[in-house]
């Protein structure tokens, strides 16, 4: 009898131990993430779940960023940000080309940066078509979409894509947002501040250049630019860049856009070959860049040895030439700052 009593609180104790594990796995999930090639891999609500759901406000780099609402014509209030709904397909257009260039210059150019902007730029006006105004909830609507393409090719993700399609639109709305470039071109309706007059323009020979993609092709550059194959102008503009300048268009002229220049010692310099002042200035921060790396400017010697020969850097050197002196301070802030 005993014996039936044991067995008897055995079972009841494996059954009591199973009944715990099965109720502490059954936790309710307000949401789930897809991580597959499926159509979506946002975070949903699962069905009759109580998640509140709210118009997207803040925006970061590769998530969220902020929108900037401190002008222009549309409305901001409690429902967010309200853009208005004209010219919407002559904006897509304008879209697609702004992201495809913005790709093709921030990596290299490629078939699939023609692709996404089409894509993006379709997105944002089938969202428009649905009667979607407010900035975040297009957002939501491209970044949805980009999710369902492969950018297996690109650099990008698809926030990047989105966040940079509202980014353009707050522009051509005529508001301030912050951390972005500009657009390359005024958009249609846009309500967006003008160039000044005393913007930089960028000289005809270098407005096709873009920075060389490999390690050789930059090493190249720095040979075609101490030893004076490259045009000045060209390498003026792979220096601005490295200094936080970008290139932008208004009004079909290319010009240099500073509001990425971090030290305001580099603003309003349009050239440095041939201009002993702006080289000046570059070397003063070329010196204390290194200072601040613990390395000295002798390092960067052999590297200048390299590139031109021994021989003709000693007589360089002993000429006093003062244009090899302006390319040589150029080729050794791109090697130490500019990635090249």
């Amino acid at each position: 009898m005993q014996a039936w009593v044991l067995v008897l609180c055995l079972l009841g104790l494996v059954y009591l131990e199973h009944v715990g594990c099965f109720m502490a796995t059954a936790q309710v999930h307000c949401l789930r993430v897809s991580t597959g090639g499926s159509k979506s891999s946002m975070l949903r609500p699962l069905p009759g779940s109580r998640c509140p759901t709210r118009p997207l406000r803040a925006r970061t780099h590769r998530g969220v960023a902020v929108l900037s609402a401190q002008s222009g014509t549309s409305r901001s209030d409690q429902n967010g940000v309200q853009l208005p709904d004209s010219n919407v397909k002559e904006v897509s257009v304008w879209l697609s080309d702004e992201i495809r260039q913005w790709l093709d210059d921030e990596w290299i150019p490629r078939d699939i940066h023609r692709d996404i902007g089409e894509i993006a730029a379709g997105a944002y006006e089938a969202a428009r078509e649905k009667g979607v105004n407010e900035a975040g909830d297009i957002l939501m609507e491209v970044a949805n979409k980009m999710m369902e393409v492969n950018l297996y090719e690109a650099d990008v993700g698809a926030f990047d894509i989105a966040n940079k399609v509202t980014d353009l639109l707050l522009i051509n709305d005529g508001r301030d947002v912050c951390c972005t470039a500009q657009p390359y071109s005024a958009g249609p309706g846009s309500s967006s501040v003008a160039v000044e007059d005393d913007a930089l323009a960028v000289p005809p020979e270098a407005v096709a250049w873009t920075m060389p993609g490999s390690s050789f092709d930059r090493y190249q550059f720095l040979q075609q630019a101490i030893d004076g194959r490259a045009e000045p102008s060209v390498v003026d503009r792979a220096v601005l860049e490295s200094l936080g300048y970008t290139v932008r268009k208004e009004a079909g002229t290319s010009v240099y856009d500073p509001s990425g220049v971090t030290d305001d010692r580099a603003l309003g310099i349009s050239s440095f070959v041939g201009n002993a002042q702006s080289c000046e200035v570059l070397q003063e921060m070329l010196e204390e860049n290194l200072e601040e790396q613990n390395k000295e400017e002798e390092d960067l010697v052999p590297l200048v040895e390299a590139l031109v020969g021994e021989a003709a850097f000693k007589m360089a050197k002993e000429e006093g030439d003062a244009d090899f002196a302006m390319r040589e301070v150029c080729v050794k802030w791109l090697h130490f700052k500019g990635g090249y």
